[in-house]
């Protein structure tokens, strides 16, 4: 199978090949970081990232995992893939994400890949009338036959016009986006062995993003709930977003949606700028922003170089702002 890249709330050419670090992992078991959050413990804060491949390139035995565990200097958690709703499950990318310590985070999307958001054969009334139940049947069966903790992201960032199962194309609404994922975790969770737990991840609210606040389904039928964020600089139409602006508005939302679940930043990064130091200032103050929700498990990096160089390291700076922030959060307070 195809390894398709994450992307940020703008489309991406997933085909783009990417320069890449990556990381290697530790960390509790879903069932444990399920149950603090849900008591009211301040959650153990810690981090994952996307990286293009977690398999070692043919012939060697370098692990990109290793190889960015190094860069980093702290092991994350978690590892971020992603798959079409038709795709196989990655079983062996699962391998080694576990072998090296980490959990994966899946990601299933219910479109054909690289065809953009016109696909009304994925709308969302479709998925809700049991038409994908089939496909949602086999994920759960194989994951749980799979048998380790899996965190499950269904159908993300519903509040931009970039998806088939987007609010406001192909005819979906915040209401069959809830049919959607009920029926959806319906499904996967009769299959499953209780090794898959279900995140809910709309994008950071924009001038270009909807309210998400409406397609949020029973909370029953979630355990993480998540946002995505990134910071395209001043080019193309963007403007450079202080962490702060970018996520604090929907980080507050979000904690006024749902004040039981563990919370998540599935998706994070910020573009490279010219001046010197910019995006180091940038990192340092996401980690001071994390700092201060208590119900934030984990954020996860998109560490790739496409259509902006997004990589922690992309920069001296850059590289020794994140190392040591990283080192400050995940030292015992």
């Amino acid at each position: 199978m195809k390894v398709r890249p994450a992307h940020p709330p703008r489309h991406l050419t997933r085909r783009d090949l990417l320069r890449i670090t990556a990381l290697g992992a530790a960390g509790l078991t879903l069932a444990a970081c399920s149950s603090d959050a849900t008591s009211g413990a301040v959650q153990p804060r810690t981090w994952g990232a996307y990286i293009p491949t977690v398999l070692p390139p043919e012939g060697t035995a370098a692990s990109p995992i290793k190889q960015l565990a190094a860069l980093a200097d702290v092991h994350p958690r978690y590892l971020h893939r992603y798959a079409a709703i038709g795709d196989p499950a990655p079983i062996p990318e699962f391998d080694a994400i576990v072998a090296a310590g980490s959990t994966p985070l899946l990601t299933v999307e219910p479109w054909i890949a690289d065809r953009g958001p016109n696909q009304p054969d994925y709308a969302l009334q479709r998925i809700a009338a049991g038409d994908f139940d089939r496909e949602l049947r086999r994920w759960g069966a194989d994951l749980t036959a799979w048998g380790k903790p899996v965190l499950f992201r269904f159908a993300p960032k519903m509040n931009t016009a970039a998806y088939p199962w987007s609010l406001g194309v192909n005819g979906n609404t915040a209401r069959d986006y809830r049919g959607a994922w009920s029926r959806m975790r319906t499904v996967v969770s009769t299959e499953s062995g209780g090794n898959i737990r279900f995140v809910w991840a709309p994008t950071v609210l924009t001038a270009e993003t909807k309210p998400f606040s409406e397609a949020y389904p029973d909370a029953n039928e979630v355990d993480y709930v998540a946002l995505d964020g990134y910071n395209w600089g001043d080019a193309d139409g963007h403007r450079w977003t202080s962490a702060a602006d970018l996520f604090g508005t929907s980080l507050a939302v979000l904690r006024e949606l749902d004040g039981e679940h563990p919370m998540l930043i599935t998706e994070v990064a910020c573009a490279t700028a010219p001046q010197l130091g910019v995006k180091a200032n940038w990192i340092r103050d996401f980690f001071t922003l994390i700092d201060g929700e208590p119900r934030l498990e984990a954020f996860l990096w998109y560490q790739a170089d496409t259509q902006r160089d997004w990589r922690f390291n992309s920069t001296s700076a850059s590289i020794d702002a994140f190392r040591s922030s990283l080192m400050a959060m995940s030292s015992p307070k």
